[in-house]
């Protein structure tokens, strides 16, 4: 397996314009290491590139490379908890301002990479 690396992909940083929203997720060692190798577009509908550097998980749309999430992790006993997220709220990057949608979203994002499975095709 391919571990994405942030010169694989066109990335913006997260601008100032973000919030922080409220994800409580706990993974396995096993699980997170499949979240951290991350998500390299390889075709027009893959619609994210994801790259983990030690402490935060960058999820940024892959058309556009700008970055709407930011997830930091933190190591508890055997497993690896959301510890903080950040969403993109500059209007001309991301247009929802829901906070319930865009956790629901990032849980469906991450929970399909802990089991390994290939995204969503309508996240």
């Amino acid at each position: 397996m391919r571990i994405a690396k942030r010169n694989d992909w066109k990335t913006e940083p997260m601008p100032s314009v973000c919030k922080n929203i409220t994800l409580e997720k706990v993974y396995s060692q096993e699980e997170f290491d499949r979240i951290a190798a991350g998500v390299i577009p390889e075709q027009m509908e893959d619609k994210w590139f994801i790259f983990y550097e030690a402490p935060w998980l960058y999820l940024h749309r892959s058309w556009t490379g700008f970055c709407i999430f930011k997830v930091r992790f933190e190591v508890i006993a055997e497993s690896v908890k959301i510890a903080k997220v950040q969403v993109n709220r500059e209007p001309a990057q991301y247009s929802n301002t829901d906070d319930e949608r865009d956790a629901s979203m990032l849980a469906i994002l991450l929970d399909s990479r802990s089991e390994g499975d290939v995204l969503p095709s309508n996240a």
